[in-house]
């Protein structure tokens, strides 16, 4: 279903009133200037969805309440964002501008108080990290690294920082960590823990990874897994496995109490996206170039093939490439948006091909990317339509779709608020700027 609203500065509180509708049976309308009673309480909150839109020096991020229908935040942002994300427990927005070396934050206003929600208006925090391209952003557990690439050619080194939502609210990180080199990579939290990608000369492909145990305010490096990972890109974690994709496959960095076990799952060809989810045993792993699904079996060090696409190709009658990816909330779904434009549902119980929904008419090579966003609160899945300036709600029950028009081009979108038991965790990979990968997400 498809509705229209006028291209005027309002039409964003009528898209949120529309998304509100698949939450609230009340459907009530909200008006430019309505009178807000912030700090009010609800026993449950259907989320509040973030958008950013980039028009420089006039770029924007705007909130809208999923369980009101109205419009409770719209701030200005010094910088276009690149991508906006989810804290670990879902309160605020990480906002980064890859292209102006900062990243900002926005509390979405919901949080719980004893065994309530409890809603204020939405604010940015008054702190901002600064640091030269950051990139990456992992989610695992109760911890989120944002990781910096930094510039071989000023010689600023790559670094990553270390973050949780409780460290949000009493305004700063838990620690940050400066590597010996720059270099495109990442850094994967874990508990106390960050396993960050190294490489021996600044400016080359990493190719391995170090330890880092979180001690207080700082980090002490604890050495470096044994076992290599030439082109490392992508990392993801489930229960106690780790993995990292290479160039000849997987690298499976196991925890055995104080100390790792690293072990190379072969695949056939080189391995650059990886997602896990803590409900999940195994973790999804894509191939660069090609875009093949290998499902990765931890306990059994395999790596398996999997038809993702149920014969989908393009114009050209090429396989169908992916241009974002994300569990849903409780991990029983695996979402994969394609270069046509069409959401497929993998249902991780088996890794079968649940269906396809056609979302985006046009998915270009330049310009914003779609992004793909999953509430923890419903069963729901959110895609944005930069091409159309639109919005896609996604019922992952019926996989019927709602489709909102938006009077703007969005740049980024998560969702906030409070979720069930299960909604830590989930893969939040995150990069616009790869040289090989900068369609991913």
């Amino acid at each position: 279903m498809k509705r229209s609203f006028s291209p005027t500065g309002a039409a964003l509180l009528a898209a949120s009133v529309l998304l509100a509708a698949c939450n609230n049976d009340t459907g009530s309308t909200a008006l430019p200037g309505d009178d807000h009673d912030h700090g009010h309480e609800h026993g449950e909150s259907a989320g509040r969805l973030v958008f950013t839109h980039a028009d420089g020096a006039n770029s924007r991020v705007y909130v809208h309440d999923l369980e009101s229908g109205e419009t409770v935040g719209d701030f200005a942002l010094v910088h276009p964002a690149t991508a906006v994300y989810a804290s670990p427990e879902n309160r605020y927005a990480v906002i980064l501008q890859r292209d102006n070396d900062q990243v900002e934050f926005l509390d979405n206003g919901i949080h719980l108080h004893d065994d309530h929600a409890h809603e204020d208006a939405p604010a940015m925090l008054g702190f901002t990290l600064t640091g030269v391209a950051p990139t990456h952003y992992r989610v695992n557990g109760e911890h989120a690294a944002l990781y910096f690439d930094g510039d071989d050619g000023s010689g600023q080194m790559s670094r990553f920082e270390l973050f949780s939502d409780e460290s949000l609210e009493a305004g700063g990180v838990l620690a940050a960590q400066t590597l010996d080199s720059a270099h495109h990579g990442v850094a994967e939290p874990l508990e106390g823990l960050v396993l960050a990608s190294h490489t021996a000369t600044s400016g080359d492909a990493p190719d391995g990874v170090t330890v880092f145990e979180l001690h207080g305010d700082h980090f002490h490096d604890e050495g470096e897994l044994g076992t290599a990972c030439p082109g490392l890109h992508g990392a993801a974690t489930s229960g106690l496995y780790t993995v990292f994709g290479c160039q000849d496959g997987a690298l499976l960095a196991e925890l055995h109490g104080d100390h790792f076990h690293a072990h190379k799952i072969a695949a056939p060809e080189r391995l650059a996206t990886v997602l896990g989810h803590p409900d999940v045993a195994e973790l999804a792993a894509f191939s660069y170039p090609g875009d093949t699904l290998y499902v990765i079996d931890p306990e059994a060090e395999t790596a398996t093939e999997t038809d993702w696409r149920d014969g989908a190709v393009d114009g050209g009658g090429a396989p169908v490439t992916a241009v974002a990816r994300a569990f849903d909330a409780h991990g029983e779904h695996l979402l994969i948006l394609d270069g046509e434009g069409d959401l497929h549902v993998l249902e991780t119980a088996d890794w079968s091909h649940r269906g396809s929904v056609a979302l985006l008419d046009d998915v270009p090579a330049a310009g914003p990317a779609p992004a793909l966003a999953v509430s923890a609160a419903a069963e729901q899945a959110f895609v944005t339509d930069p091409a159309a300036q639109a919005l896609h709600v996604l019922d992952l029950e019926s996989l019927s779709v709602e489709t909102v028009d938006l009077d703007f081009a969005p740049t980024g979108l998560a969702w906030t608020g409070i979720g069930g038991e299960h909604d830590h965790g989930e893969d939040e990979e995150g990069h616009d700027h790869d040289d090989e990968h900068d369609h991913e997400h």
